[in-house]
């Protein structure tokens, strides 16, 4: 089920209670309109009868009619309304093709992800197969941000024909009513409509007041003016008309309630329902637990029993819900009655509360923000590695401004969620302030630990000396398990930094150490080795070790930001052996599950420059280049990260360009380095700038200007570590080696693979294939005449042959070159292109089993068989359940 912050009791429609009186007239007109309208709205005062009409006609529904039912609630807002709301349509299985929880926790990116999320689901809902199908969404009024209202107009703005929105509350939604009503496409149902009439009125008096006088019925009708809680109310006490009337001040029927219900209760039930009004739902534990009272049970029958203004929400174990007016006028008497007792009620309410967003409510009734502070602090980090930065965004928002710009915890939180977003400019400003109130509360240990996290986002934002300076600050202090995390991470970032490529690997060893001993899933998922650490000196076992690790802690479904960044390291690892085939297919799943979780920005960064390379050293111009781009695309174009462009643009316009020149593609090669020469970049940090050094070498090699390129490329190797990103010295060294052969100097072009073949004992090729199948080929059809050694030509061989080359013969396990899919794309398998437990699942869907019944038949999650289910769509090109149904039913008479 997508969203689990929340009680499940706000999905649930209450249960239609026995002896409600039968309303022809108003039935008809509604369910008409709930049969064709695309947006029916109740909106009437409390006590009009709306949840009562509503719940009774949706029981008369057609059968196969799907009902999504949400009970909205103050502390609503967008993503904790989404969540309620994808939970809610869960049962129908709609054909995802992105994760909901995923869509839903980009939410704090801004407009263009609102408009995702309803996109998204107006293209699941229109891809189901119910006749009808509503969502209702039950005290409309409740809810505060207006962004759910956006939302709400965008949905429906392009509902699919079959589905309907229902919106009931006290005031009118801030929708577009006025556009719906001009095309006839909203029914209204207000107070004139809700209203009992007179024939309506004798049947509700003949139900709740068997032998009353019939001749108050005309004077009853008046004052109370066919508003339905006046009529229970007067009806059921026993009182007179004039007690109550349609509209009356909450005052005056809090009076009433207070003097006609409360007090002629007995004194048990009475402060039984006063302590448990703090509760939105009452169940036995629930109640037991907050209001000491050892019998709730018994207490709760009889409230169902005198029918206090209640819903049934679970039949099995019983679970009521007091009506809005009901549960106000009791709050508001507590409040009254029993002040001294209210915090510790609200304190009790909170300890048994699973919700965190309804727990650190209640806790901020009571005033406990301390502790409000410390259930946060304890769920906080973990949610952050889960990928639920928005939801802990939201519950940072529940505390007050002046206690969150005093919190140093809080400080530190914020800086977390940033940094999930990479969004670095705002997670070191956080960690800074988190760091100095720690200073000022005294806590040493705590103000350590959150500049070693500022360090690294320092450090990622280019601002090195800065990052160094802090990092000997962190050194100086105490030191422990958990710090000694992040501190090697520093010290092995700084190396890359520093161009120590020899120095990267043992603090990432101590790193990984640390986290095998200590490590949380917020600590490995921020420990991630930079994707520029592959191939360095020593990094490769230390790199396995981080992925193994990582595996281990996480589930495979569904799947964790963690597992997928862990599996595309697999992929570099596999590719930079020489592995081609299962690096690709690696990549090709992580693909998936980063479109599956919404594409975080963290994990697709990762993914596009693995993905660049691996086609790249394919032959695979088009996807190669299209990785490429999409790893600028996300220094610039998504709103959610910030701090990296203005420090990594020209970099990774570099990496492009050696994607470019492994592909012979000249004409790329040449407007990048243009684009390089034309936006020379002050801000970036001078230790990026020596990779960069090749490039007149580069460009002289394709003008066919074979002495420069041979002066340049020996040049820019005079301090091979300083260029050494991806792989570039070794292939730089096989490039000086082709044009020095171009030169007619075989000797020479053996001295500069020399060092090469030394370090190249296993003969894993690494950058040596980014060198192009062009250089490849022509090294290894040279005639070295001796100046060679046979191992080595027969490396050259065999790293030509897995680039493809056509002068010389691929290994046996070499793959076709230029045939494979790009990754993202479906893989090629035969027949359909489905695997065989997506086949498996595709059988049982067309036999009509739901997702939890599959997932149960194969020991999968539902969420495992909602991703199965978007692969079998999307590979066949279909829109439905229903569709893939027909077509593996028509496959199979075959």
């Amino acid at each position: 089920m997508p969203g689990t912050g929340f009680a499940q009791t706000k999905i649930q429609p209450p249960r239609l209670r026995p002896g409600l009186v039968a309303r022809e007239g108003l039935e008809a007109a509604l369910g008409d309109a709930l049969a064709q309208q695309r947006l029916v709205l109740l909106s009437a005062p409390a006590g009009f009868g709306k949840t009562a009409a509503l719940t009774r006609q949706l029981a008369q529904l057609p059968p196969g009619t799907g009902v999504a039912w949400v009970s909205a609630d103050a502390d609503d807002d967008l993503g904790r309304f989404a969540d309620c709301l994808l939970a809610a349509l869960d049962p129908f299985d709609l054909p995802w093709r992105t994760a909901p929880e995923a869509l839903v926790g980009a939410l704090d990116s801004g407009r263009a992800a609102l408009a995702a999320l309803a996109s998204e689901l107006v293209n699941a809902l229109l891809r189901t197969e119910l006749p009808r199908g509503l969502i209702v969404i039950e005290d409309s009024h409740r809810i505060e941000d207006p962004a759910v209202f956006r939302f709400l107009d965008l949905l429906l703005e392009r509902l699919p024909h079959h589905w309907g929105l229902v919106v009931a509350g006290r005031v009118d939604p801030p929708l577009a009513l006025a556009r719906w009503r001009a095309r006839g496409e909203l029914a209204e149902f207000r107070q004139d409509q809700l209203r009992f009439d007179d024939a309506e009125v004798r049947r509700l008096l003949d139900a709740v007041a068997p032998g009353r006088d019939l001749g108050e019925l005309r004077t009853l009708l008046e004052r109370v003016e066919g508003w339905a809680a006046g009529l229970r109310l007067v009806l059921g006490s026993g009182g007179d008309a004039r007690a109550v009337r349609a509209g009356a001040g909450q005052r005056h029927l809090f009076d009433f309630l207070a003097s006609e219900v409360l007090d002629g209760m007995p004194a048990e039930l009475r402060g039984f329902l006063l302590r448990c009004a703090v509760l939105p739902e009452l169940s036995v534990a629930r109640c037991a637990a907050v209001s000491g009272h050892p019998d709730a049970a018994r207490l709760l029958e009889q409230v169902e029993q005198r029918g206090l203004f209640v819903s049934v929400l679970d039949e099995q174990q019983p679970v009521l819900r007091l009506h809005d007016l009901f549960r106000d006028f009791l709050e508001d008497r507590l409040a009254r009655e029993l002040p001294d007792e209210l915090p510790a009620l609200l304190q009790r309410a909170a300890d048994g509360e699973p919700d965190p967003t309804r727990r650190i409510g209640y806790l901020a009734r009571a005033g406990a923000w301390a502790q409000a502070e410390a259930a946060l602090a304890q769920v906080g980090a973990g949610l952050v590695a889960g990928g639920a930065v928005p939801q802990v965004l939201r519950l940072l928002e529940q505390f007050p401004p002046d206690w969150r710009d005093a919190s140093p915890r809080l400080a530190q939180l914020r800086g977390l969620c940033a940094w999930a977003h990479w969004d670095i400019v705002a997670m070191c400003a956080s960690l800074e302030q988190a760091a100095e109130r720690f200073d000022r509360a005294g806590d040493a240990r705590a103000a350590q630990h959150a500049r070693a996290q500022q360090v690294i986002g320092l450090t990622a934002c280019g601002a090195v000396p800065q990052a160094m300076a802090l990092l000997a600050r962190v050194l100086a202090g105490p030191q422990d398990e958990v710090l000694a995390i992040t501190v090697a991470q520093a010290q092995s970032w700084h190396a890359l930094a520093a161009l120590r490529m020899q120095e990267v690997a043992p603090p990432l060893g101590r790193m990984v150490e640390a986290l095998e001993r200590a490590g949380t899933p917020m600590a490995w998922f921020q420990g991630v080795p930079p994707t520029a650490m592959i191939g360095l000196p020593g990094t490769r076992a230390v790199m396995q070790r981080y992925v193994d690790g990582a595996l281990a802690r996480t589930p495979a479904d569904p799947p964790a930001p963690l597992r997928v960044l862990a599996e595309i390291l697999q992929a570099g690892l596999r590719l930079w052996a020489g592995e081609h085939e299962p690096a690709v297919q690696a990549l090709r799943a992580a693909e998936a599950d980063c479109r599956w979780l919404n594409r975080p920005p963290n994990l697709i960064g990762h993914l596009n420059t693995y993905a660049a390379l691996a086609h790249a050293v394919r032959g695979e111009r088009d996807a190669a280049l299209a990785a490429a781009d999409a790893r600028l695309a996300g220094l610039t174009d998504d709103p959610r990260t910030s701090g990296r462009e203005t420090v990594w643009l020209n970099h990774f316009l570099f990496f492009k360009l050696r994607v470019a020149a492994a592909l012979d593609d000249t004409a790329t090669v040449r407007t990048l380095a243009e684009a390089l020469a034309a936006q020379p970049n002050p801000a970036e940090p001078p230790t990026l700038l020596p990779e960069r050094m090749t490039l007149p070498a580069r460009l002289a090699e394709i003008d066919g200007r074979s002495e420069a390129a041979a002066e340049g490329f020996a040049a820019a190797l005079q301090d091979a570590a300083r260029i050494d990103f991806y792989g570039q010295a070794r292939e730089v060294r096989l490039r000086l080696a082709a044009a020095c052969l171009r030169l007619g100097r075989p000797e020479a072009a053996a001295g500069a693979l020399a060092p090469l073949f030394a370090g190249s004992a296993e003969g894993e090729p690494g950058g040596a294939l980014l060198a192009g199948r062009a250089v490849l080929g022509r090294l290894a059809a040279a005639d070295w005449g001796g100046h060679l050694p046979d191992a080595g030509v027969a490396l050259l061989r065999r790293w030509a042959g897995m680039a493809g080359a056509t002068d010389a013969a691929p290994p046996a396990t070499a793959h076709p070159p230029t045939t494979s899919a790009p990754v993202g794309a479906p893989q090629p398998e035969p027949a359909s292109g489905l695997s065989q437990r997506e086949l498996e699942v595709l059988a049982r869907l067309a036999a009509g089993d739901s997702n939890k019944l599959i997932a149960r038949a194969f020991d999968l999650s539902p969420h495992t068989v909602k991703r199965h289910v978007a692969n079998i769509l999307d590979k066949l090109a279909l829109q439905s359940r229903g569709q893939a149904a027909a077509w593996y039913q028509g496959r199979s008479l075959h």
